[in-house]
């Protein structure tokens, strides 16, 4: 029997490492150790996304998601620096209109800024370049378009950056949200685009992986500047 992933697989997944994550980030509040907390609660997030999707291959008749690497894929981590720089100065106009007087913190702002020892600046750089790229392009690119693909593979990129660029609603905090999405979204909807793009043509995750970690490489090398030079820069 045929058991294609669906996109119900992609939000068993999701919950997954919901779930995970704020369950183990609740233990670590519980020792009141706030470093703790947020390594636990992105530890939890990718071990439950992988947890959740190993569980769901089990029941799959061809559980590929194209998860191969070769070793041309390590230059897509200087096309994803580029890319992430290139869109923030594109909606650069955008944000200063929207926020004259700077950006308000987000929540990611607010995790880097408390990133104040060695431990926590080591396990946030390693998430967000190694185990995020990977976690998310096997939930995205892997799952959710490889469920969307009989709708046609424009309609499968489109609808996989949308909902990737969504999620990521959760990040950016309560205050303005509204102006912070108009500014944040599209952006990542574009790298979504891109993501799929590049999976599709290659067939498999491999460089979309490595575009994926150079584009979070721009928010792992704010971690390791000096907190006196961030304090400057802000």
């Amino acid at each position: 029997m045929v058991r294609p992933w669906s996109f119900l697989d992609f939000v068993w997944i999701w919950l997954g490492g919901q779930v995970c994550s704020t369950a183990l980030a609740a233990v670590g509040l519980i020792g009141g150790d706030q470093d703790l907390a947020i390594l636990l609660a992105f530890a939890g997030l990718y071990v439950g996304n992988l947890g959740v999707l190993w569980l769901v291959s089990r029941r799959k008749s061809h559980p590929e998601l194209g998860f191969t690497i070769e070793a041309s894929d390590v230059w897509y981590v200087g096309l994803g620096l580029v890319l992430q720089i290139g869109l923030l100065l594109a909606f650069l106009p955008l944000s200063n209109l929207l926020f004259p007087e700077g950006r308000p913190p987000q929540e990611i702002s607010d995790i880097i800024s408390e990133a104040d020892t060695l431990p926590l600046q080591i396990g946030l750089v390693a998430a967000a370049v190694v185990l995020g790229p990977v976690t998310e392009e096997l939930m995205y690119r892997g799952v959710l378009l490889r469920a969307l693909q009989p709708r046609g593979r424009v309609p499968a990129m489109v609808i996989s950056a949308m909902i990737f660029s969504l999620v990521h609603l959760s990040g950016l905090g309560t205050e303005q949200i509204l102006p912070l999405a108009a500014v944040v979204l599209p952006p990542i909807f574009i790298l979504g685009l891109v993501l799929a793009w590049l999976t599709q043509r290659s067939g498999r995750l491999g460089p979309a992986i490595f575009l994926h970690s150079g584009w979070n490489l721009l928010a792992a090398l704010v971690l390791l500047l000096p907190t006196e030079m961030l304090e400057q820069v802000g």
